[in-house]
């Protein structure tokens, strides 16, 4: 009997889903990755969805937004050291508030 995840991943890769699933990591990645560079107060900003190659995050104000923005290499650095496969190169940042934080 072979080890089931292996059969997973097969069927992942037979279903080209195995991206999707890499791209996934990054939003797991996320909280530690942002408080790492921006301090513990910016696990308040959370990441929702990756489109691409491109994570979008959900900011409470036009501050954290801006601070994101300035430092972008730096958080997509430590985002890739903590999820390296995911693919995510850049950041875009949404308004909390349209979604009903």
């Amino acid at each position: 009997m072979r080890p089931l995840g292996g059969a997973v991943r097969r069927a992942l890769q037979a279903l080209h889903f195995d991206a999707e699933v890499e791209r996934a990591t990054a939003l797991g990645a996320w909280p530690d990755a942002i408080a790492s560079i921006l301090g513990p107060a910016a696990r308040e900003i959370r990441a929702i969805r990756v489109d691409l190659e491109t994570l979008v995050v959900l900011v409470p104000d036009t501050g954290w937004a801006g601070e994101i923005r300035l430092r972008e290499r730096e958080i997509v650095a430590a985002l890739r050291a903590s999820a390296p496969r995911c693919g995510v190169t850049r950041l875009r940042c949404a308004p909390a508030n349209e979604r009903g934080r």
